[in-house]
């Protein structure tokens, strides 16, 4: 793998076309890579008062989902696990391609063709349609070492208009009417079995009607690169190594987010979260993933962007899978 930022889509990951070394310098068997392969994908868009989140993970021993509304105080959620005979395919292509897990119970799809992004969910609690593009967004593709031979690819852009809708309890609503900016985070590769991370996400818009969004974290991409920087009206800016200060017996308290070299300083207040916790022989996972308002600042290119109750993400996440 070439390791560091591309510039330009990467096509299809075809990991399983070569081999992969074990730790001590030979190769892995077949049946060890695959196992040691791991996918998720990410799709949210936020306004204030308003959030929408999606997200399909694939490992060897099948694929799971999550979907969530946040909006008027009334939190919908859906969770959906594989089982033999469910639709279950994860797209190979960050950028064209289709990822859907249809079960009985609901049916959730994302969508690449190329700029334009798709996201699908339908379930007798929870409908969501969500549509954008990013043909105006600098797109950041990345990939770093993951522990002593695998690799990581992940692909993300922040901030982007979307249009469509969700249905709640019966009550439709148009993200049309809530100038809604989405978040899309495909990740692939041979990911650490166990690990963790802390995210943070923003979406907002400026007061001079600027598109601002936010990607920092901490245990994710940190192997000699980072993930972490800013868009500004959809142009990229890296920005410094992050770390999160929040307490973990009450995750909905404020949470502080800030930069190790000092070019940001956030403070995060909680609307509402999605919490899962669960231990199995096949994944064990302690989630939390929270959405509110962000407050405090940013420096890129010696200006200071002041933030003030803008929408976005913070999560915590273990994970042994």
């Amino acid at each position: 793998m070439k390791f560091g930022h591309y510039s330009k889509p990467v096509g299809a990951i075809r990991a399983k076309d070569f081999q992969l070394r074990n730790p001590m310098g030979g190769w892995a068997t077949e049946a060890r890579r695959d196992e040691a392969f791991r996918s998720f994908q990410f799709i949210g868009a936020v306004a204030e008062d308003m959030a929408i989140g999606c997200a399909v993970t694939k490992t060897q021993h099948g694929m799971s989902a999550f979907a969530y509304t946040w909006f008027e105080d009334r939190f919908t959620q859906l969770r959906l696990g594989s089982r033999d005979g469910d639709t279950a395919e994860f797209a190979d292509d960050p950028d064209n391609g289709r990822t859907e897990l249809g079960t009985g119970k609901a049916t959730v799809v994302m969508q690449s063709e190329g700029n334009k992004k798709e996201l699908i969910v339908k379930s007798d609690s929870l409908q969501i349609e969500l549509k954008f593009s990013e043909h105006l967004t600098e797109t950041l593709r990345l990939c770093t070492p993951a522990g002593p031979t695998g690799w990581s690819y992940v692909q993300k852009v922040v901030a982007v208009d979307t249009t469509g809708s969700f249905t709640a309890s019966g009550i439709n609503t148009q993200l049309k009417d809530f100038a809604a900016l989405a978040h899309h985070d495909y990740t692939t590769g041979f990911l650490r079995a166990e690990t963790w991370w802390h995210w943070a996400c923003v979406a907002g818009r400026l007061p001079d009607d600027r598109t601002l969004g936010l990607n920092v974290s901490c245990g994710t991409n940190e192997s000699g690169y980072r993930e972490n920087g800013c868009w500004i009206d959809g142009k990229w800016f890296a920005l410094g190594g992050a770390l999160f200060e929040f307490d973990h017996d009450n995750l909905e308290a404020s949470w502080r987010i800030f930069g190790t070299e000092g070019d940001f300083e956030l403070t995060f207040l909680t609307g509402h979260g999605y919490h899962a916790n669960g231990a199995s022989p096949k994944m064990s996972s302690d989630f939390h993933q929270l959405f509110g308002n962000f407050n405090g600042w940013i420096e890129i290119d010696l200006q200071r962007i002041e933030l003030k109750a803008q929408p976005g993400f913070t999560e915590s996440q273990y994970l042994l899978w």
